[in-house]
């Protein structure tokens, strides 16, 4: 029972954190989001056509990237559907699930892109952070 509340728990903070990554991400919070990463993180995005979009591995890399990511008017990432493989003994998670970012403005709303996320987690220096991030891109308007 001691080990089912502890993967419920990590899988409660593991899912903070994937909130916190996109909403600070859509209202330019970018200590907030550089605090959803360690230090040493990995993050790739790959396009539809197995282009890269981003490779970030390290602090510098993800400082610019998010300084110069474009914050826009009615767009939020989404994550939906996570599926967590929580390790509560070594501290560590993987965690699969589906994105999309809603488009809106002027009264209008969609789907702007949508595709899967694929994560790695650790514990450190008291909270969970992203060692890991591998997001595809499915589809795009």
């Amino acid at each position: 029972m001691e080990r089912e509340l502890r993967i419920l728990l990590d899988e409660r903070a593991i899912t903070a954190v994937m909130n916190d990554y996109c909403q600070s991400m859509d209202e330019a919070q970018h200590d907030r989001w550089l605090g959803c990463f360690t230090d040493d993180a990995l993050y790739e995005v790959r396009l539809p056509n197995g282009t890269a979009y981003a490779r970030l591995e390290g602090r510098d890399d993800f400082v610019r990237f998010i300084a110069d990511y474009p914050v826009l008017a009615g767009h939020r990432h989404v994550y939906v559907t996570p599926v967590f493989n929580v390790d509560p003994d070594a501290r560590v998670a993987d965690v699969s699930c589906y994105w999309f970012v809603l488009a809106g403005g002027e009264g209008k709303a969609g789907i702007g892109s949508m595709g899967t996320a694929r994560d790695r987690f650790v514990y450190s220096d008291g909270r969970w952070r992203i060692k890991e991030r591998r997001i595809t891109v499915e589809g795009m308007a």
